[in-house]
């Protein structure tokens, strides 16, 4: 199926798929903030873990 193409159905014309302000809020929600969470976590714990145990900087922190 193409995106860009009205279909027919018992001769009734069918609106082509198209993205929506819901379909935006959903991806937010249920794909970008958990990936972005899941990022954080593990960069927070590698924080603490560089600075705690191995008294280094940690990737961008080291240009302060």
């Amino acid at each position: 199926m193409r995106l860009g193409r009205p279909k027919e159905i018992l001769g009734q014309r069918i609106p082509a798929p198209r993205f929506t302000l819901w379909a935006l809020l959903y991806f937010l929600l249920y794909v970008a903030l958990p990936i972005t969470a899941v990022g954080f976590l593990l960069d927070l714990i590698l924080f603490v873990v560089f600075a705690r145990y191995f008294d280094s900087c940690y990737a961008i922190l080291c240009l302060f």
